[in-house]
C-alpha cells in the first residue's frame, strides 16, 4: 500500500517538473521570437512576444523590462496620429516598468525603462505634471548608470533631460520655480553635452545619439563639432528603428548650420 503511495507521488513529481520545464522552454521560446522582433525593428511583434511571456510567467526579469521598453516604441509610432492611443501605450509601459523596478530594483534595465516610459507619459502632460515626471525620468536614469556605469541608452536620457530642462520656455520655468525652487541645479547644455559624448563614447554605432549630440552642440555654437556628430549619425548602420528619421533629421540640421561659424 506504502509503496503504491510513493510512486503515485513519484509519478506526480515527475509529472510537474515536466510541466514546469516546458513552461520554462516555452517562455524562453516567445522572448527569443521577441528578441527577434526588435533587431529585426518589429515594435508589434516584439510586444506581441513579451506580452505573451508574461502571460505565462508574469514575473519575468526579460520580459517585462523589454516589453516595458517595446511600448515606448509601439506608443512613438502613434504620437502624430492618435495621440489618446499613444499616452495608453506609454501608460501600460510605465506600470510594466514600476513592476520590474518593484521586483527588480538591482537591476539597471528596470530603472532605465522606468525613466524611458516616465519621459514619454510626460509628453502629454503639462507644466507642473512634466516638470514633476522630469524629475523621476532623472532619477531612475542616474538609477541605472549608478547601477550599471556602461549604460548607454541611461547616459542618453540623461543627456535629454539636461538639454529640455535647459530650454524650457518661461512657462516651464514659472511650473520649475514651484516645484524645485526653480531650474533644477546642474542642469544645462554644457551637462547635456558631456552626457551625450558618453553615450557616444560607450556605442558610437548608434545614430541617435550622435543626433542628439550634435543638436546640443549646435546649441552651444560648437558648429565645426556638431558637424562631425551629424555626419557620424547620417553615415551610421542602422542600429534602432528610428534611425531613418534620425539620419533624415541630421541631414536638416546640417544644411541649418551649412554656414555657421564656431561662437569665438
Amino acid at each position: 500500500m506504502i509503496w503504491r503511495w510513493l510512486v503515485a507521488v513519484l509519478l506526480m513529481l515527475v509529472a510537474l517538473s515536466r510541466e514546469c520545464r516546458a513552461q520554462e522552454d516555452g517562455v524562453e521560446r516567445i522572448l527569443a521570437q521577441g528578441n527577434a522582433a526588435y533587431a529585426a525593428f518589429d515594435n508589434d511583434g516584439a510586444l506581441r512576444n513579451f506580452r505573451a511571456a508574461l502571460q505565462m510567467d508574469p514575473n519575468n526579469y526579460e520580459a517585462l523590462w523589454k516589453a516595458a521598453r517595446a511600448c515606448a516604441d509601439v506608443g512613438k509610432t502613434f504620437e502624430q496620429k492618435d495621440k489618446k492611443q499613444a499616452k495608453a501605450i506609454y501608460l501600460q509601459g510605465d506600470s510594466l516598468a514600476r513592476q520590474a523596478v518593484k521586483l527588480y530594483p538591482d537591476s539597471a534595465e528596470s530603472h532605465f525603462a522606468l525613466a524611458l516610459c516616465v519621459g514619454r507619459v510626460a509628453l502629454f502632460e503639462g507644466g507642473k505634471t512634466k516638470i514633476r515626471l522630469s524629475k523621476e525620468v532623472q532619477k531612475e536614469a542616474e538609477r541605472a548608470v549608478a547601477l550599471h556605469p556602461r549604460h548607454d541608452g541611461a547616459y542618453h536620457i540623461l543627456g535629454r533631460w539636461n538639454y529640455n530642462i535647459a530650454t524650457l520656455d518661461w512657462l516651464m520655468k514659472a511650473a520649475a520655480k514651484v516645484i524645485y525652487g526653480g531650474v533644477p541645479p546642474g542642469a544645462s547644455l554644457e551637462e547635456a553635452a558631456k552626457m551625450f559624448a558618453q553615450a557616444v563614447a560607450l556605442d558610437g554605432r548608434k545614430p541617435v545619439h550622435r543626433l542628439e549630440y550634435g543638436r546640443t552642440l549646435i546649441k552651444l555654437e560648437r558648429y565645426q563639432e556638431a558637424r562631425e556628430q551629424l555626419q557620424a549619425c547620417i553615415a551610421l548602420d542602422r542600429a534602432q528603428w528610428e534611425d531613418p528619421q534620425h539620419q533624415a533629421e541630421a541631414a536638416k540640421l546640417l544644411k541649418d548650420i551649412r554656414d555657421k561659424k564656431d561662437k569665438t
